[in-house]
């Protein structure tokens, strides 16, 4: 999407901020209102947020309208609940794996590969390849993911980073995990390092 508005805003850099900025954050440009799914937000409230006057939203409304192809993107963004934050309410586990620029393809296939062999209870799988921002796999298990799982996925090329959230709190230190809480007692099985 940054291409596009890259293309189409290249003359207009106060626009382009705050198209990017309603686009990050879910909100859509229907009949010159703005909308968070079917939640009319006030223009007051944008401006407000975004730190710009009612004019210039006024001005990239109207500047919208008239490009077709801005004006379809706009029209269907829409906010997708993010379940992230509460998963370790619920005692889910959160892995994220981050990928190095041009190995995505490669990495989502054999990370994919990786789980069918251990037959895990995936809640939801988000991923990104960006040109723009980091690319990465991020999944939710409803239980544990064995160790060994971790252990391949380390094994793959293009693996940059893995960060897994947990809701128990357990000590351990590997290559690419950024442990925030880890039930998993791997350091020792996948990597050893002296301390």
């Amino acid at each position: 999407m940054q291409l596009v508005f890259d293309e189409y805003f290249k003359s207009y850099p106060v626009k382009k901020r705050i198209i990017e900025k309603l686009y990050a954050n879910g909100i859509s440009i229907v009949n010159d209102k703005f909308f968070v799914n079917n939640i009319e937000v006030p223009l007051s409230s944008i401006a407000n947020a975004i730190k710009v006057n009612r004019r210039t939203l006024y001005e990239t409304i109207k500047f919208v309208n008239e490009n077709p192809v801005v004006r379809e993107i706009m029209q269907n963004i829409s906010v997708i609940p993010d379940i992230k934050k509460v998963s370790l309410l619920m005692r889910n586990e959160i892995v994220t794996i981050y990928i190095d620029k041009g190995m995505y393809s490669r990495v989502i296939v054999e990370v994919m590969d990786i789980l069918r062999n251990h037959a895990p209870n995936i809640k939801e799988i988000y991923s990104q390849n960006s040109d723009y921002e980091s690319n990465f796999i991020r999944i939710i298990f409803y239980n544990e993911l064995d160790a060994s799982a971790f252990r391949g996925i380390d094994r793959i090329a293009g693996v940059n980073r893995i960060i897994i959230n947990a809701p128990e709190k357990l000590n351990v230190i590997c290559d690419k995990c950024e442990i925030k809480i880890c039930p998993h007692k791997i350091s020792s099985s996948l990597r050893e390092h002296n301390i």
